[in-house]
């Protein structure tokens, strides 16, 4: 067991010893977890975006076949940790089964090619591992990624009925041929409402080919295993759109509630309007008008934070194998509480399912170009580290895996999330979920300058015993795998109410839920 600052833990273990035993002393509010009244009842659990390695993923890849069984097999480790309950995959035709056009102009595709193993490879994992599944697609090859393939003619639009036809036939495949019923919704284009997406804004493009895509799935008898997902949008505004970004998930829900099986949106707020709290008080108002109007599973599809900021362009800049498109605040420990931080804010303003942009450094470059130059740095570790990079060091585990890998593993999709009351110190939330068993699970975050102290109502978990894991500067406790490691096994609240000490920008949680 590894410990980070040995001297200082220690006395951060006394401290938490004796304020999670003294009652009675402290006179402040009182913070109650209030496990009747339910927030969300479709709670899937939350994730990350994983993609099958485009680049190394075969012998002809850019980068050769790079991602070897036993590379894999790493990244299987850390996820048997996390156990992440959902994931995205986003994908591409032309990096799997779209092989080039015909003389007649037809698609030429190939649904057991090699780079159709890689992706076989990540869906096995989830489906043996009970995770469902994001598919989908950044758009048309031709436009925003592979722009050298000559495929600029190939399509008419992300409406064109053979886009659509080929990708219902690789949904068909997968799920009937392979059995990857795990594969829950369809994306039909990355980021729809944006400029850098194939669709730059075209609502109605957009919206045909989501209705052309439900009918084809229909056609194939899939209807009852793969729902269209969307509108996937950000709250970017695009002058060529006819709405907002977030006039598009609005319209989504009026216009497409009866063919969208799950809505989702994506968000890179700044750091600054996740710390003030705003950024739940946001999406609380925005998840509440679409189930005002036809409640189903609302998924924030992709979170991370801004990257076009000063410090942060400084240090990709710095940095000669980050792109633009990168976050160069994952290598930080603030990182970790900043990522927790908008993981509590996401599920408590009603959000089912919460997606981190993304796994790992290795499996995108800016432009899609196998640039190793450019690669978009926003993981948990960058697997192929020493061979891209040189540095074995970049395959190590980041801070931020620790605090996103406990909300994941310990908020599992039979969970409620349910309502908390009496957090009232700027930066300190509170997120608790417990299964239908009675199972447990709530994290404090103290997103905050100054230590923070509450007291607990703890009359109804006195019978129930706790494991306590916490994330601070001083005092997180890891395994020789990196992996987190509780401080507490065995924790008993014995009294009506118990004081709870949350150190500045750390993360605490409590948990009854064993696996």
């Amino acid at each position: 067991m590894k410990i980070k600052n040995t001297l200082s833990a220690f006395f951060a273990l006394v401290l938490t010893f004796i304020s999670c035993n003294s009652q009675h002393k402290y006179k402040g509010e009182l913070v109650r977890i209030e496990t009747d009244s339910v927030i969300s009842e479709e709670f899937i659990g939350n994730g990350v975006e994983w993609s099958a390695y485009p680049h190394a993923d075969s012998p002809d890849a850019e980068w050769g076949h790079l991602m070897t069984d036993e590379k894999w097999q790493q990244v299987f480790e850390r996820l048997d940790y996390m156990k992440p309950q959902i994931v995205r995959v986003l994908d591409q035709a032309n990096w799997r089964y779209l092989e080039g056009m015909d003389d007649s102009g037809k698609p030429i595709v190939d649904f057991e090619n090699p780079e159709m193993q890689a992706l076989f490879k990540l869906l096995d994992y989830c489906k043996e591992n009970d995770i469902k599944v994001i598919l989908g697609e950044w758009g048309q090859p031709y436009k925003v990624h592979d722009t050298d393939l000559g495929m600029e003619n190939a399509f008419t639009g992300n409406n064109d009925p053979e886009w659509i036809s080929i990708i219902a036939d690789h949904v068909e495949y997968l799920i009937k041929e392979k059995g990857y019923t795990n594969i829950d919704y369809y994306n039909l284009v990355n980021e729809p409402n944006g400029y850098w997406s194939t669709v730059d804004g075209n609502w109605e493009e957009w919206k045909e080919g989501v209705l052309m895509l439900d009918s084809a799935f229909y056609a194939r008898e899939l209807k009852s295993e793969i729902a269209v997902i969307g509108q996937d949008a950000t709250p970017y505004n695009n002058e060529a759109s006819p709405y907002t970004g977030e006039q598009w998930a609005k319209e989504a829900v009026l216009q497409l509630s009866d063919v969208l099986g799950a809505y989702d949106v994506h968000d890179y707020p700044t750091k600054d309007y996740v710390r003030t709290g705003d950024f739940g008080e946001h999406y609380k108002s925005l998840v509440s008008f679409a189930d005002s109007v036809a409640r189903k599973p609302f998924i924030l599809g992709e979170i991370g934070f801004e990257k076009y900021v000063e410090e942060n362009i400084k240090r990709y800049e710095a940095d000669k194998f980050a792109s633009p498109d990168s976050q160069l605040s994952v290598y930080d420990y603030d990182y970790g509480v900043d990522m927790a931080d908008v993981l509590v804010q996401s599920m408590n303003s009603g959000f089912d399912a919460v997606i981190a942009w993304g796994l790992d450094d290795a499996m995108h470059t800016n432009g899609d170009t196998g640039d190793k130059t450019q690669l978009k740095k926003w993981g948990m570790w960058n697997i192929l580290g020493e061979e891209l990079t040189g540095d074995p060091s970049e395959e190590e585990i980041r801070p931020w895996f620790y605090t996103w890998s406990l909300m994941t593993r310990y908020f599992p999709g039979e969970m409620n999330i349910v309502q908390t009351t009496g957090i009232s110190q700027d930066g300190v939330r509170i997120v608790a979920a417990q299964t239908k068993e009675k199972e447990l699970t709530f994290t404090v975050v103290n997103n905050s300058s100054q230590n923070a102290s509450f007291q607990l109502d703890t009359e109804n978990f006195k019978e129930q015993v706790f494991q306590k894991f916490i994330y601070s500067k001083e005092n997180r406790l890891v395994n020789e795998q990196d992996f987190p490691v509780p401080e507490k096994k065995e924790l008993r609240f014995r009294e009506n109410s118990t004081l709870i000490n949350v150190p500045s920008k750390s993360v605490v949680l409590f948990t009854t839920y064993k696996y």
